[in-house]
Formats: structure tokens, C-alpha cells, sequence
């Protein structure tokens, strides 16, 4: 449903969420907020929320853990913890480190323990959890520490997926000159700056935006780090129907390309019926320098 490490505003969230009804208000502009089987969490770290809310989220770099806290005068019998512990609520971890959105997505988690009772700085008594996030380092340490990774081309024979899809998007739009694409196609600009990475919709961002050299038909170009399944047809679809609506003139069409390590069955099947779509299939050669 989104992509870990790409940011999102909660507008765009409840589009994606529930696009017949997106929630508004109420719960949806606080914490957390439960839609059917899910809570979607919105964490600020290091910085207090806009209610002058101040928790002390934070990333526990020795446990590789999130520590995350209820709001005020919260207790784990509480009906919803209550469920959120037994695994019958998925959490999705969207954080900011400042108070203005969007919010990066960290993906869902898992309550490893919680402590009742915790008392915060302005004295409120909350439930303080510690969640655990797949893959949470290379998202989250950026945030706190400033990293310098180069991705390099070598000739050795060293080929390996990226660890997430914001780092397969990073490296195709610096390095979009050596790809197939751009023999047609340009990361789009408007008013004369190159906006086409992470282009903001409101059903989502989308990965990369292309348009014609000469300012025609435009490209979406969705990413996958490795396998693509048919759930991925639908998301291009939708970004492609968005340009469609909101960017083109009557003569221009929209395309989409999956770029992905490898595809399966399905896949295959919902390409052979939607020719506006293609699939490539990356290989990279490279190697980090710290």
C-alpha cells in the first residue's frame, strides 16, 4: 500500500487508504488512527506535535527498535492496545522529525513488550512500547546522523538488490543518462526545475515522472527493489490516470514502466492485457564507499 522510506502527507495517506471515503478530522489529525484491521501511526520524533504534545519517540539504534508511546492517559486494556498486541492490528509506522508534513512511511511492526504507567515530561501517564520495524536502520539513520554513501559504477561482476526501493529511485535518477529510458524520455521539469522524483499526487507520490524530449507524452515509472507481483499494475494505473486528469492536454498520452530485479506469474498475466505498461528489469554493478 506504500513504499518504505518515501514520504507522504496524511491527505495522500487517507486517499490511499480508503479513496471511496478518505477519513478527515477527528482521530485522523492526532497520534494514531484506527481504519478497520489497521492503525496508522504518526510519529514525530525529536520534536513536539502541533497540539504542543511533546512524547519522547525516538530510535533505539542498539535494539534496532522504534520506542513509541500511547496518547495521554492511555493503559493496555485499553480495547484497541488490547487488540494492537494480539496482532489483530497492523501498525503503520509513518514518522517526521519536524512539525510540518509529509511524513516518512517505516513501515508495519510488531509489539515486541510495553510498560503501563510511564510518565511523560509534561506529566502525562501513557503505555511506552517498543515495535519492531523490518529494515528500520536504513530508513530511520539518516534522520539522526549525517551519512555519506556513494553508489559507483564498477566493471566487477558484483551484482545485489537494493535494500529498499528509495535507494534503487535515488540511484536511476542520478545515473538516468546510462538507462534505456532516456533516449526518449527526461525526469520532468516544471517552470524550469526538475521536480519528476517523488512527484506528489494526492493518491501518492509518484516514484519517477518522465515526459518526451520534446515535451509530449509523459512516462510513470513505478519501482519495486526486487520481485514485482499484479498488485503493482494497479498502482501504476492510478498514478498514469492522475497525470492523465491533472497533467495532460487532449493529444497527450501517459505510459508506465515496473522496474524490478524480477517479476512472477502474476504479473506476467495482467501485462499481457495492459499494453500502456511495460517491465524492465534491472542489474547493477556497484559498491559503497563510506
Amino acid at each position: 500500500m506504500f513504499k518504505r522510506g518515501s514520504q507522504y502527507t496524511r491527505d495522500e495517506i487517507a486517499n490511499i487508504v480508503r479513496p471511496e471515503n478518505p477519513p478527515r478530522g477527528g482521530d485522523w489529525t492526532t497520534g494514531y488512527a484506527r481504519i478497520d484491521d489497521k492503525l496508522f501511526v504518526f510519529m514525530n520524533i525529536g520534536v513536539a506535535g502541533r497540539t504542543g504534545h511533546d512524547f519522547e519517540n525516538y530510535y533505539d539504534e542498539k535494539t534496532n527498535t522504534l520506542i513509541w508511546f500511547s496518547k495521554p492517559n492511555k493503559k493496555s486494556t485499553n480495547p484497541l492496545f488490547q487488540k494492537l498486541i494480539s496482532g489483530e492490528l497492523k501498525p503503520y509506522f509513518f514518522a517526521r522529525w519536524n512539525q510540518k508534513p509529509p511524513f516518512t512511511f517505516l513501515g508495519t511492526g510488531s509489539i515486541l513488550k510495553f510498560e503501563d504507567g510511564y510518565r511523560t515530561p509534561q506529566g502525562y501517564e501513557c503505555v511506552r512500547l517498543v515495535v519492531s520495524v523490518a529494515e528500520l536502520q536504513a530508513i530511520i539513520s539518516p534522520h539522526h546522523k549525517s551519512i555519506a554513501v556513494k553508489h559507483n559504477l564498477v566493471t566487477e561482476n558484483e551484482r545485489s538488490s537494493f535494500f529498499f526501493e528509495k535507494q534503487l529511485e535515488d540511484f536511476l535518477v542520478s545515473n538516468w543518462d546510462r538507462t534505456p529510458l532516456s533516449k526518449d524520455y527526461e525526469i520532468f521539469e516544471e517552470h524550469g526545475q526538475r521536480c519528476g522524483q517523488q512527484y506528489r499526487t494526492n493518491t501518492g507520490p509518484i516514484d519517477i515522472l518522465g515526459q518526451r524530449k520534446d515535451k509530449s507524452d509523459f512516462l510513470v515509472v513505478e519501482l519495486k527493489r526486487d520481485r514485482a507481483s499484479d498488485v503493482v499494475v494497479g498502482q501504476t494505473l492510478r498514478y498514469m490516470g492522475w497525470v492523465k486528469e491533472n497533467l495532460c492536454n487532449s493529444n497527450q498520452k501517459v505510459t508506465g514502466c515496473i522496474i524490478a530485479q524480477r517479476k512472477d506469474e502474476k504479473l506476467d498475466y495482467a501485462l499481457t492485457h495492459v499494453d500502456s505498461i511495460r517491465f524492465l528489469k534491472y542489474e547493477v554493478d556497484f559498491r559503497l564507499l563510506s
